[in-house]
């Protein structure tokens, strides 16, 4: 990865953590708290996590398809759609358990969304 590629994904990592923590925080506050089944240093770890993966997997399809950058971002929403599955199987042994799906799954499109809104800028910046 070079030096572009890096600072794209933390700071896509760091919008979404922001905009992650700031969801979080709101609905301790209005709804519920869910803490203690997702701390908060797992939403960070996992957000930097994806950051830094999506931007490898997207560079990696790059060099082997140039112009086809449409089927990499339909390939992300496809599996980010798959992955709100996972919350909604979950169980949760909470005492609002049946209000964790409301909960988990925006917080999985928060990353994807911000990678889809600026990943123009390493698409502009990484010569193949």
């Amino acid at each position: 990865m070079r030096a572009n590629s890096i600072l794209f994904a933390v700071f896509i990592a760091i919008i979404s953590t922001i905009l992650g923590l700031f969801y979080f925080f709101l609905f301790k506050k209005f709804l519920f708290d869910y803490s203690a089944i997702i701390p908060f240093w797992k939403l960070i770890a996992t957000y930097f996590f994806l950051s830094f993966l999506i931007t490898f997997l997207f560079l990696l399809f790059k060099r082997f398809f140039t112009k086809q950058h449409w089927v990499f971002n339909l390939l992300l929403i496809l599996v980010t759609f798959a992955s709100i599955l996972i919350p909604i199987q979950a169980e949760v042994f909470h005492g609002d358990e049946e209000f964790f799906p409301i909960f988990a799954i925006p917080l999985h499109f928060i990353l994807p969304l911000f990678w889809l809104a600026f990943y123009n800028l390493i698409n502009s910046h990484e010569k193949n």
